[in-house]
């Protein structure tokens, strides 16, 4: 099914546009926005997109993509239309309309390897720590409430379509979340400036979740209560600190490393 709309007053139109604007629209409407071609490609190939909204310039550069999404709306905009949904600087003439996951307790079965985000409130940073996760096969990602919304514009932007396929858990209380982890024998990992030198660490457990903390002010006091394995990054040159999502990317790798040559 295809439409094409040209007023900004259409209703969709009205819905589409309050989902930019805040986590919580996008909560009760259940539906984020997921714009730009390499966006609404992931979105159709993970079975996530409801809709597709393509500017009617654009409908020959799209076409043969809303024509492989089975059982996805299209909609044919007018070029006011689609630039006032658009939150990238240079849009790129199409908008997938996706589910907005419901907010679960329960972590995926068998998921070995997570990460905890305590605070971190750049959506960028949020969204290169999801793109990390999902490159070297992280199975979910913990936020606390402070956290950026995953799903908000430029944290999806910065995920380049991990967003899909990592599973997101909101929690009210973080640190008991984790200390549940630990107590089933999850490995609990923070960066600490006072912590163990990370290369000289002791092994890890099997299960382990890597805990990166608000970009100024780092790990909070109850959380960071919580972490078993507390580790400083060597820091041989004259930086005083990293960026939250490098130190975060750092570590996963590095424990990924430590996992094949267990093998």
């Amino acid at each position: 099914m295809s439409e094409r709309i040209t007023s900004l007053q259409n209703p969709q139109v009205k819905l589409w546009r309050a989902l930019n604007r805040s986590r919580a629209a996008r909560v009760e409407a259940g539906l984020f926005l997921a714009e730009g071609e390499h966006m609404a490609q992931e979105a159709v190939k993970e079975r996530k997109a409801q809709e597709l909204l393509i500017d009617e310039n654009a409908r020959d550069k799209y076409g043969s993509l809303a024509e492989t999404a089975k059982g996805v709306s299209v909609y044919y905009l007018a070029d006011h239309v689609m630039a006032a949904l658009c939150d990238a600087k240079t849009p790129q003439g199409i908008i997938a309309v996706c589910d907005y996951p419901k907010e679960e307790s329960a972590i995926p079965a068998n998921a070995a390897l997570l990460v905890a985000l305590d605070g971190m409130q750049d959506p960028g940073n949020v969204g290169t720590v999801i793109r990390t996760m999902d490159a070297a096969g992280y199975a979910c990602l913990l936020v606390d409430e402070k956290t950026a919304d995953p799903y908000s514009p430029k944290a999806l932007r910065a995920s380049m379509g991990g967003v899909f396929r990592i599973p997101v858990r909101r929690y009210s209380d973080l640190a008991g979340k984790l200390h549940s982890l630990a107590a089933d024998g999850c490995e609990i990992v923070a960066g600490d400036l006072h912590g163990e030198p990370f290369y000289h660490r002791r092994k890890t457990r099997d299960r382990l979740c890597v805990v990166i903390g608000n970009e100024g002010q780092g790990i909070s006091p109850a959380v960071f209560a919580e972490c078993t394995l507390r580790l400083k990054l060597p820091m041989a040159g004259g930086a005083e600190s990293l960026n939250a999502a490098v130190a975060g990317a750092i570590m996963m790798y590095d424990f990924i490393r430590e996992r094949e040559e267990r093998k």
